[in-house]
Order: structure tokens, then C-alpha cells, then sequence
């Protein structure tokens, strides 16, 4: 890990990913992290961030669409390196495409060219890709699909991050910053909150609110813990690489009833099994599952993969600490 302390600039850091990212460098690094998000507000950096030391946190209001301001904000915080989160998930792709390609690849390309115009050389560059950049499951062979086997996006949200993988590898080509492309897979856990797959966590809130709730598919899918996809773009941003590479990030390919089981059995451990009314519904998701993860274990052996069982009690945990504390309620789940 590195030794000189980093500024690391995370864009879209409240959410899932860049709220886990950035927990995982406060803890785990001596850098000062710059959390940047289109609407900031002092309540949501405390809800967020309320178990970290926030004294080497920072947070920015910058909108992905203003590149100047992007390039200012580089400039101003003496940015080192950088991890790109800030995207519309599916729905609001599909349903807004207008500006989903504003977010999430003009978005990508503005924050590229901020980089090639920061005062100070970037180092590092992290995009956050997807799975959704593969087709569905039964167009590859059976077994384990290989990580770099031929994209096919199932939908606008996939074909923007493919193209935004594109334009990172024309930033590395032109500056041999080193640049890495991660895909996760099927996030579930604290702070996922939006996208087509997040059922399986709604199930996880509503269990702890003591509300009924049917996941709606029961299909196969590669599943991420939340807070070690943080641990993974942590390790990505801070251990040593060179070059251009795009990773698969590791997961469990898992059916949904396997989830639900998990939850069921979490659920009575924690004494909670009375409020337990989830359901799966019969409908399936484009999602490719099965995915080879080993190279980014090789390149970054550091990362953990907890157990589902430890996850998903962790989950139903925090969830539960978040009714208590009246950060979660049932408007947070309906709609």
C-alpha cells in the first residue's frame, strides 16, 4: 500500500460504492479522501459517513456535466488520484436516455479531460464499469464465463459503460496514467439504495421495518458484498499497477432463493424472524452470472470475499440500527 499520503477524488461518493470506497481508504490508508456529489448536505454526510473519522474527509458539490468545474475542484484540492462512480443506474437510463448519456458518458469523457488538464498529474484513474456490459447468460458457453469474453449490453446503461471503458483505455493511451475498469456484479447490502437488481437488499430493509416485500426475480446472479466492493476499488486505487486493465470483481453466483434462505436464517439469529414476510416472484434479469474473477484476485490478492451468511447478518444489522436511529423508514421502500 502506498506510504506518501494520496488526495483521492470519488465521484457519486455517497452512494453505494463511493460511500464503501471511501469508508474502506479512511480505515485502511492515509489518504484524505474528496467526496464529490451533485447536492451535498451536512445531514447526509453524517447519515453516510457516521462511523468513520471524517477528519480526512472531504466533501464537494460538482456536477459530472461541468467540466470546468470538475478541472477546478482537481486543481483546488491537489486531486492524485481519481475513482469515477457518478452514473444513473439502469432504470433512469432507460428511462431519461437523454440524460443518462449526459452522466454517464459525457459525464466519463468531461471527467477524463479534467484530468488531462489538473495541474498536478494524475496517478491513478479507477472507472467503475459493469456487468451490464455482457449479454445475458445464455449467450456464453456453460462454466465459468471468461472475463474478457466478447461484450454484448443488454440494455443503454451496459452500451455507456463499455464505451466508457473505451474512452478510459484513449486516456491511458494518451497519458499512461495507469487506468483500471472494474465490473461489479449484483450489489446487495449497506447503502444500496437504486438500479434493476436491488430487490434482494430492499428485501433485506424491509425485513428490518417488519414490512412484507416479494424480490421480484429468482434468477441466478453474481452477488457482491457492498462494503468489500469498497474494499476492491480501495485496493485497486491505492496498491501498486501499471498500465490499462479492465477486472471482473469477485462474487458469489447465487440463486435467489439461496439469498432469501440466508436472510431467513439471519433474521432468526438475530431474534428478528417474526418480522421475516419475503417472497420471490417468477421474473428473470438480463444479467450475465458464472464470471471468472481470478485475474483481479491475482492482481490484488488482498481482497476479501465475506461469507454470505456474515453478509447478510452484517446487512440486517445495520438496517435495524438505521430504524432505530430513524434513517430508514418505510417511505425509504415504497415506490
Amino acid at each position: 500500500m502506498d506510504t506518501i499520503p494520496q488526495r483521492i477524488f470519488i465521484t457519486g461518493g455517497y452512494g453505494c460504492i463511493g460511500s464503501e470506497t471511501s469508508k474502506w481508504l479512511i480505515r485502511n490508508s492515509t489518504a484524505t479522501v474528496v467526496v464529490c456529489s451533485r447536492k451535498v448536505s451536512t445531514v447526509r454526510t453524517e447519515r453516510v459517513f457516521h462511523d468513520v473519522d471524517r477528519s480526512r474527509l472531504c466533501v464537494v458539490e460538482v456536477d459530472v456535466t461541468d467540466r470546468n468545474h470538475l478541472t477546478q475542484v482537481l486543481n483546488d484540492q491537489a486531486i492524485t488520484r481519481v475513482v469515477h462512480l457518478a452514473a444513473l443506474q439502469t432504470p433512469d437510463c432507460n428511462a431519461h436516455r437523454d440524460l443518462g448519456l449526459q452522466i454517464n458518458l459525457a459525464g466519463t469523457q468531461n471527467m477524463i479531460e479534467a484530468m488531462k488538464a489538473s495541474e498536478r498529474p494524475i496517478e491513478r484513474y479507477i472507472f467503475a464499469s459493469s456487468i451490464a456490459v455482457y449479454g445475458p447468460r445464455a449467450a456464453y458457453p456453460a462454466g465459468r464465463v471468461p472475463m474478457l469474453v466478447e461484450p454484448m449490453p443488454v440494455n443503454v446503461y451496459g452500451a455507456w459503460k463499455l464505451a466508457g471503458e473505451q474512452i478510459s483505455r484513449y486516456f491511458w493511451e494518451d497519458t499512461q496514467t495507469s487506468t483500471l475498469c472494474l465490473r461489479p456484479g449484483v450489489l446487495f447490502g449497506p447503502g444500496r439504495d437504486a438500479g434493476l437488481t436491488a430487490s434482494p437488499t430492499t428485501a433485506m430493509k424491509c425485513v428490518a421495518l417488519g414490512l412484507p416485500f416479494e424480490i421480484p426475480f429468482g434468477s441466478r446472479q453474481d452477488y457482491l458484498y457492498a462494503p468489500d466492493v469498497g474494499a476492491a476499488f480501495g485496493n485497486a486505487v491505492v496498491e501498486p499497477f501499471d498500465g490499462y486493465g479492465v477486472f471482473t470483481l469477485p462474487g458469489q453466483t447465487l440463486e435467489t432463493l439461496e439469498i432469501v434462505r440466508a436472510m431467513r436464517q439471519a433474521a432468526t439469529d438475530l431474534g428478528m424472524l417474526e418480522q421475516f414476510r419475503i417472497t420471490i416472484g417468477e421474473n428473470e434479469v438480463p444479467f450475465i452470472c458464472d464470471l471468472d474473477d481470478e485475474p483481479f484476485q491475482a492482481a490484488f490478492s488482498g481482497v476479501r470475499r465475506t461469507p454470505l451468511d456474515q453478509a447478510i447478518r452484517e446487512s440486517l444489522q445495520v438496517f435495524a440500527d438505521q430504524v432505530r436511529r430513524g434513517w430508514l423508514t418505510q417511505q425509504d421502500v415504497s415506490g
